[in-house]
């Protein structure tokens, strides 16, 4: 009964209309698309701008509260002790657990297998390796902005 009601006073045109109510301001902003799909790869220029400028502020706040900081995305060296060896890598994560101070991240790199088959030849494969790590076995490289941005993607 009240739902009758309501829709004979319009209630539910208000509170949940049918279809978008427009406005001449928004009528027009539609006109104008079609300059807009030609105004896109600027826009995406923009847009990458944007994003690599954040990034650059975050991976210099992060170097400027200490050696141990890292910003997420960034572009490091690991240090894999077992090997001895260093590689490239990306943070993917920072982590909090041990307090604000004692930070531990979350990296990706790609690593480079060997496998013998059976015949005695050699099949090398490059596969993706997450891990956890500290900041000790961590690194930063000099800032390029097509490789962040290859992260960023």
């Amino acid at each position: 009964m009240f739902s009758k009601f309501a829709e004979k006073i319009g209630l539910y045109d208000f509170l949940a209309p049918s279809e978008p109510r427009r406005s001449k301001k928004n009528s027009a902003s539609e006109h104008d698309s079609a300059t807009t799909v030609q105004n896109g790869s600027a826009d995406e220029k923009c847009l990458k701008r944007k994003r690599l400028d954040v990034q650059l502020k975050a991976e210099k706040d992060a170097e400027t509260r200490g050696p141990k900081f890292f910003a997420e995305n960034q572009r490091v060296r690991y240090l894999n002790k077992t090997t001895n060896s260093t590689c490239d890598a990306v943070i993917v994560g920072v982590h909090y657990d041990d307090g604000p101070d004692n930070p531990y991240y979350t990296i990706k790199y790609k690593k480079q297998c060997e496998e013998i088959l059976d015949d005695e030849s050699k099949n090398t494969t490059v596969r993706e390796v997450e891990k956890q790590t500290n900041p000790d076995r961590l690194s930063r490289v000099p800032w390029d902005e097509d490789k962040s941005w290859k992260v960023l993607q």
